[in-house]
């Protein structure tokens, strides 16, 4: 089944377009990485589908998520996905989350709110996933505490407590040492065995290496490649 297409995606400030005529489907159980330097457009591609494209830019083409097209939603019927079908890990995990709220009810609270579970058992499965992210002993901390790994592995706890089956992911081992690269590439890994679908933005090789699926290179927000890599 796919789980999201895109057909013909551009985005334009203006007359001029930064990115695109871009298409790809991605499904069930499956991931694309879309690759390029600083500035090829990857980023842009998220931006698009989840709506958060800075006001000066529009995009254009046709998005479906799980065969329903989204992109002819208004805002608030669009935002209404996030989280509940669409989660997204940002480049930059520190900004996503409060900066006032302990780690744990971060990804409590989606649970609680995003998927209406009862606030004891909310907090119960978020002490599993923390103990399963190795984040035992991070649960009172404050963002600003953290480290990047861990930081960046509460906000992946965020992302995914409402349970939404395609997670978006920008850049995200950027920063990470080896080991927590292959942490948050694992993770990745078990989201996709239980049926998840990913699409991660990246200027890695390494990590569209490891994660495997369809690959995208990008150039001056042009498509030049588009293949399969080997899973490893």
């Amino acid at each position: 089944m796919i789980s999201i297409q895109v057909k013909a995606l551009s985005v334009c400030a203006e007359k001029h377009c930064l990115l695109g005529p871009i298409s790809f489907e991605i499904s069930s159980g499956g991931t694309l990485v879309i690759m390029g330097e600083t500035g090829a457009g990857k980023s842009l591609v998220i931006q698009a589908i989840l709506e958060t494209l800075p006001g000066c830019l529009r995009a254009e083409g046709e998005i479906f998520i799980n065969r329903r097209r989204i992109d002819n939603l208004n805002y608030a019927e669009r935002t209404n996905l996030w989280g509940r079908e669409i989660a997204s890990l940002p480049q930059e995990p520190w900004p996503a989350l409060n900066p006032l709220m302990a780690s744990w009810r971060q990804a409590a609270e989606t649970r609680r709110y995003v998927s209406n579970r009862p606030s004891s058992e909310s907090r119960s499965e978020t002490e599993k996933q923390f103990l399963a992210l190795g984040l035992d002993g991070a649960e009172p901390k404050l963002p600003g505490q953290l480290s990047g790994g861990m930081a960046q592995r509460v906000a992946f706890a965020a992302a995914t407590a409402g349970h939404a089956r395609i997670l978006l992911a920008d850049e995200p081992t950027k920063g990470l040492d080896k080991d927590r690269q292959t942490l948050i590439l694992n993770l990745f890994e078990q989201e996709r065995n239980t049926g998840g679908s990913l699409l991660t933005v990246t200027h890695d090789a390494s990590v569209a290496k490891i994660l495997g699926g369809d690959i995208i290179v990008l150039r001056q927000g042009q498509v030049v490649e588009h293949g399969k890599r080997k899973i490893r």
